[in-house]
């Protein structure tokens, strides 16, 4: 008698085949995406920057920074005057509520408890002369000048 069911080897080999396909397809768009996603950034967070105008008061006695831009949420306590010399050395490395005139020779001038567009650093020109380098900082650099 002949068995009703007869074994056919090809049909598992292309069972495995298929699994294989599918198994490789599922990998490859696993990676295609991790890389993908890398490149893009959330579209809520762009770029820190912060506007400065550099001047001189009126009576040429202190550099004027007034802030003409900034990115919101930032706070006096959390953004950093550094100011450098010349020659590379950093004289002052204070947040702007920390900042004193007498000790540092730079003050901050703000409405509110945020910063603000119109808001103002005051720096000595006698202590802080041409071609000293400004730096404000939060996480990020926001801006980078040098006065004059």
């Amino acid at each position: 008698m002949r068995p009703l069911l007869r074994r056919d080897r090809d049909a598992v080999s292309a069972v495995i085949a298929t699994i294989l396909l599918v198994a490789i397809t599922v990998v490859l768009a696993a990676v295609l995406y991790i890389m993908v996603s890398g490149l893009i950034s959330p579209s809520g967070s762009g770029p820190q920057i912060m506007g400065v105008a550099v001047s001189k008061t009126t009576d040429g006695t202190n550099w004027t920074l007034q802030i003409v831009s900034t990115p919101l949420g930032l706070t006096p306590a959390m953004v950093h005057l550094q100011l450098v010399a010349p020659n590379g050395t950093s004289i002052v490395y204070k947040t702007f509520s920390a900042l004193n005139w007498v000790a540092d020779g730079a003050s901050y001038t703000g409405t509110g408890t945020s910063i603000r567009a119109g808001d103002r650093l005051f720096v000595d020109v006698v202590r802080f002369p041409l071609d000293y380098q400004v730096v404000i900082s939060s996480s990020t650099v926001l801006y980078t000048g040098v006065l004059r």
